[in-house]
C-alpha cells in the first residue's frame, strides 16, 4: 500500500523531487532536498541539499504531522542556533542504517486543511521552515 495518493507522486515527479518510501514504517524520505543558498552549512561546508524524513501519518490527508528529520546535523552559517532541532540519540530516526535527527516544527498558525492539504503542503513547510529556521509560520 502506497504511502502518498496518485497525484501526490505526480506532483514529486513534476517538481523533480527524489524520494524513497518505506511503508513499513511510514517513512517518505525527500533526498536532496533544497536549501536556500548561504543559510546552512554542516561541519565547514555550506549545504545546498538535505535529505529530509517525513513520517506520513496513517491518516494522511486528515492530518499533517508537525515534524521532520534531517540525515546530518545543520548548522546556521551565522552562528546562530537552530531552535527545536535535536542532536544524535535524541529522538532521531534511523532508515537504511543512517540517523536523521528531528526539527520539531508546529504549524498553529497554519494548520493542517483536513482532505484539502497534501504533499504540496508538506513540501510548501519544509521550504519556508528551512528559509525561516528560527520563526513560526504565521
Amino acid at each position: 500500500m502506497s504511502l502518498l495518493f496518485d497525484s501526490d507522486y505526480e506532483y514529486l515527479k513534476e517538481v523533480g523531487q527524489e524520494y524513497v518510501e518505506d511503508e513499513a514504517s511510514r517513512f517518505l524520505i525527500l533526498k536532496r532536498f533544497p536549501l536556500p543558498n548561504g543559510v546552512f552549512k554542516v561541519g565547514e561546508i555550506p549545504s545546498t541539499s538535505v535529505d529530509v524524513l517525513y513520517i506520513i501519518p496513517p491518516n494522511y490527508n486528515t492530518e499533517g504531522g508537525d515534524m521532520f528529520w534531517l540525515n546530518c546535523r545543520l548548522e546556521r552559517v551565522d552562528g546562530k542556533p537552530i531552535p527545536n532541532i535535536s542532536g544524535p540519540g535524541e529522538d532521531s530516526r534511523t532508515h537504511d542504517g543512517v540517523e536523521y535527527l528531528r526539527w520539531s516544527r508546529h504549524w498553529h498558525n497554519k494548520p493542517w486543511r483536513p482532505k484539502n492539504d497534501n504533499i504540496e503542503q508538506i513540501i510548501s513547510r519544509l521550504t519556508w521552515a528551512f528559509a525561516n529556521p528560527d520563526a513560526k509560520r504565521t
